[in-house]
């Protein structure tokens, strides 16, 4: 099975297509079957090394706290694990964190950078907040409020009005989903917590030597387009 051994933690990993390696790291709440639009596509033209970060899917969910750093040396060992000694790196929200930590721990591991979706941290001086009501439905205690309500508040701000037309039963989709790969609240909390008091990476943003990409939506909500990562 396609487990490596990261520390104390367990990690997920999976693989498709064939070329220059690409690895993929999905943000909060996200699994690789989150990568489902992309894999298909990505494959044709690279390697693609898909994990379950800590906390979700099939890999193990230790008790909080997690670090982003943790994360990153997640993903590293998965590289190791494949013999891989350097990657083309995709992250997206969250996972553009774990992205950007990845390379400042060992930029050598890294062909390119493409991030997603993703900022330099909330912690960050420059970092411009969503909307007061992102918080308060991130902050939601799953362990008090039915996971229908909560998905059902979160497509709102994760997916584009346009996108929601296209896909009217995307709030279906995804609880089976989640209901077929639960994230356990305490492992959800732990992830957006490490979010949350991440190191802001913007003093270190112009020490990155290798070719970035930044992919960003012009009204996304989650992640304001003002964002440091831009600079």
């Amino acid at each position: 099975m396609p487990y490596i051994q990261a520390g104390d933690v367990r990690i997920w990993y999976e693989t498709f297509g064939q070329g220059e390696p690409l690895l993929l790291i999905m943000g909060l709440g996200g699994t690789v079957r989150s990568w489902g639009l992309q894999i298909p596509q990505l494959s044709k033209r690279y390697r693609l090394i898909c994990l379950d970060n800590r906390g979700v899917g099939y890999s193990d969910k230790p008790p909080g706290p997690y670090r982003i750093e943790d994360m990153a040396a997640d993903a590293l060992a998965v590289l190791d694990a494949l013999s891989i000694r350097s990657a083309h790196v995709l992250g997206v929200s969250m996972g553009g964190l774990i992205a950007q930590a990845l390379y400042h721990a060992q930029p050598q591991r890294v062909r390119s950078l493409i991030l997603g979706c993703t900022g330099s941290g909330p912690n960050d001086p420059d970092y411009s907040p969503p909307a007061p009501r992102v918080w308060e439905i991130l902050l939601r205690d799953p362990d008090r409020e039915p996971q229908e309500a909560i998905f059902r508040d979160l497509i709102e701000v994760f997916y584009h009005p346009s996108y929601r037309a296209r896909v009217p039963d995307l709030l279906p989709r995804l609880l089976r989903l989640h209901q077929s790969l639960p994230q356990p609240p305490h492992a959800y909390r732990a992830q957006l917590d490490a979010c949350r008091r991440h190191t802001p990476t913007s003093p270190r943003l112009a020490a990155i030597q290798v070719p970035t990409l930044v992919l960003h939506g012009a009204e996304d909500e989650v992640w304001p387009p003002a964002l440091p990562v831009r600079s």
